[in-house]
């Protein structure tokens, strides 16, 4: 048993490793790594699938809520943040991740899986196949109402599966002429208004829940939190660093390659075994 703890321990370490260096390097956010991780781990742990995608997806917030923390100081400091998009998004980003939350609470654990993977698998193409991106427009639209459209479809997204919303984000803010280290960098303040209302979510949308691993505080798992993020925390800010500085590309396609693969072992795993 003490051995069973020490490995699953070192487990979510090394997990906080990637998924923080991938969140700072490419703004894409740690939870496309830690949601399929912490759900296989809790589901082999012999855990309920009801309940484990759920605890999977809101300790996925939490943890992009303090990653997100040690990435923004980084990027502000390379000034790569624009304010005026915060400014207009922030709202919507903070709706559409409540609504998010709560829809995801309700929802059947069998089709959360399956959203997950249709959505991952989306983003999993998009940075494979992606090509340069086609400007629309010279800035975001000035319009309150579009702009809320656009903020809210990403939180809500976002918190839907448990991601920062880098996936989402900062594609749109390219097709808006933002360069990419300020997508980047303006992604990884947004991360923060989807996980701290989606976490705070989804703690009380668990509260009476049964059956939830260890160290709950409803859906949110206090140990895979704090695993992860210890880690976590210290290598998105390397990520975030060295983000201008290489060519991303064929690390996005790599990366790309991982969460497709990923996809169909949670294909594999429920929908044909």
């Amino acid at each position: 048993m003490e051995i069973e703890i020490f490995s699953l321990i070192i487990f979510f370490l090394i997990t906080g490793i990637f998924s923080g260096l991938f969140a700072g390097l490419l703004g894409v956010g740690g939870g496309i790594i830690t949601v399929p991780i912490s759900y296989f781990v809790l589901l082999h742990q012999g855990y309920s699938i009801e309940v484990v995608m759920h605890v999977a997806i809101a300790s996925s917030l939490a943890i992009i809520l303090f990653t997100s923390i040690s990435s923004i100081r980084s990027h502000l400091k390379l000034n790569n943040v624009d304010k005026m998009v915060i400014k207009k998004w922030y709202f919507g980003i903070i709706v559409g991740s409540i609504i998010g939350s709560f829809l995801a609470s309700k929802i059947n654990g069998e089709v959360l899986i399956f959203i997950f993977i249709i959505l991952a698998i989306g983003i999993s193409l998009n940075m494979f196949f992606q090509k340069k991106i086609k400007i629309i427009r010279d800035d975001i639209p000035d319009s309150l109402l579009i702009n809320f459209f656009i903020s809210g479809n990403i939180g809500f997204l976002s918190a839907l599966i448990g991601i920062g919303g880098g996936s989402f984000s900062v594609p749109t803010l390219s097709i808006f002429s933002k360069k990419m280290h300020q997508a980047v960098g303006t992604s990884a303040v947004l991360g923060f208004f989807i996980a701290l209302p989606g976490a705070i979510s989804y703690v009380f949308l668990g509260i009476n829940i049964e059956n939830l691993p260890p160290y709950s505080l409803g859906y949110v798992n206090l140990l895979i939190v704090f695993l992860v993020t210890s880690t976590s925390v210290f290598t998105a800010n390397i990520g975030a660093k060295i983000s201008s500085k290489i060519d991303k590309d064929n690390l996005k396609r790599i990366f790309a390659i991982f969460l497709l693969c990923t996809c169909v072992s949670l294909v594999i795993e429920h929908f044909i075994i």
